[in-house]
């Protein structure tokens, strides 16, 4: 049967070419779409999660894009007094508030990717959110250890190794999973040593000359409030407190969750009208099989075929034309998707965190049953026609090909 299946196909090579090309671009579009997708709205869940707050507090001065401080993880080279943290936690409504630190840029020539690289000072509780992001995560650090971002440093990954930063050594406590945000390429630490590493630095000396002594300065807030339907009241209120800005986690999400859903939206919908063409065609080219290829069915039958061979014969080339396409649009597919996730993640402009090897597999998978199942749909109704055929009837009319 399988060199049946073979054979009939070759013989109508450019049809079945024609007919793999178009499941196969319509397969790899809506494989590459759904990778894509899911990526996006992990990163935005994920940029959530590491955020823990409603609103994010950073100096009047500071010029950043609301969308990449608050999911892309952009550090700010900026700098307020901290007594803003105590006066942001007696606004009424405040929940909770947690104060970042970021010193100045470093380049790790020995041990990272050449790029700069961000030292951020956190608080206890973020260290403990962060803990959860990471299976070897830990909600404690002690003042000598840091945690490292994914994308850098890619030969250090054993807890305890040791760090020189600014002249000093640190100890690795565990590396962050990939967050698809500039986190990946920082390092955190307890925000007093940040701040204590920063002061004793002779390189930083001159920007604490303008800025001040970085014990008593903090970069940005971090605030959750306790009732989010007064966050615009608590935003304001916050502002009053002096040269701040606030930025407000909500509107940003819901703002950058209609970009990503209008950006996925055009490429299904091209995926999809591609799938259906290909599904279309498939269908077009079983039911002419019916007629166009009557005398080579009517041969098969009168030389033993039985009507459930020939119709599982049909079935069997609409399967495999669809199983065929579907396999090579998948690594298309995957190839478009990597193209896609390098420009979206190049600028860190929005937090992406590439599907696991796990989901990628089942989405293959489920992409390989639904063609396979379009395939068999698309020529079980010719097939049945052509299984009631009788031979000698159509052999008489001299239609063998």
């Amino acid at each position: 049967m399988i060199r049946l299946i073979i054979n009939g196909l070759l013989r109508r090579r450019w049809q079945s070419l024609a007919a793999t090309i178009g499941v196969a671009i319509g397969a790899g579009l809506l494989f590459a779409v759904f990778l894509l997708y899911e990526g996006l709205d992990k990163g935005l869940e994920r940029g959530r999660q590491r955020l823990g707050a409603d609103l994010l507090v950073v100096p009047s001065n500071a010029t950043v894009d609301p969308d990449k401080a608050l999911f892309a993880g952009s550090p700010l080279s900026v700098y307020m007094d901290k007594k803003y943290s105590a006066l942001a936690a007696k606004v009424p409504g405040v929940k909770r508030v947690d104060g970042q630190f970021f010193t100045q840029s470093l380049r790790l020539d020995c041990c990272s990717v050449g790029s700069e690289t961000r030292l951020i000072g956190i608080e206890k509780a973020v260290i403990g959110r962060l803990a959860g992001m990471s299976p070897n995560g830990r909600d404690h650090l002690d003042a000598d250890e840091v945690i490292i971002g994914s994308e850098i440093m890619g030969g250090i990954s054993r807890p305890g190794s040791l760090i020189e930063l600014l002249g000093s050594i640190f100890r690795l406590a565990y590396r962050l999973e990939p967050t698809g945000t500039s986190l990946d390429h920082s390092i955190l630490m307890p925000i007093d040593s940040a701040q204590a590493l920063a002061a004793d630095s002779e390189a930083l000396k001159p920007v604490w000359q303008e800025a001040g002594d970085p014990r008593g300065l903090i970069s940005a807030l971090l605030i959750e409030v306790d009732d989010p339907r007064q966050v615009r009241e608590i935003a304001q209120a916050l502002e009053d407190m002096g040269p701040v800005k606030v930025i407000r986690a909500a509107d940003t999400f819901q703002r950058l969750k209609r970009l990503m859903d209008s950006f996925v939206l055009i490429l299904a919908s091209a995926g999809i009208f591609t799938a259906l063409g290909g599904i279309a065609y498939l269908l077009g080219h079983f039911s002419s099989a019916a007629w166009d290829r009557k005398g080579e069915w009517a041969l098969y039958r009168a030389l033993g075929a039985t009507k459930l061979g020939l119709a599982e014969l049909i079935i069997g080339e609409a399967v495999t034309l669809a199983l065929a396409g579907a396999a090579v649009g998948l690594p298309l597919g995957c190839g478009l998707y990597r193209l896609a996730q390098a420009h979206l993640t190049a600028q860190n402009a929005l937090p992406f965190v590439p599907p696991g090897l796990a989901l990628l597999v089942a989405a293959a998978v489920a992409i390989l049953g639904i063609y396979s199942s379009i395939g068999f749909l698309s020529a079980a109704a010719p097939a049945l026609r052509v299984s009631q055929l009788e031979p000698a009837l159509t052999m008489a009319q001299g239609d063998i090909d």
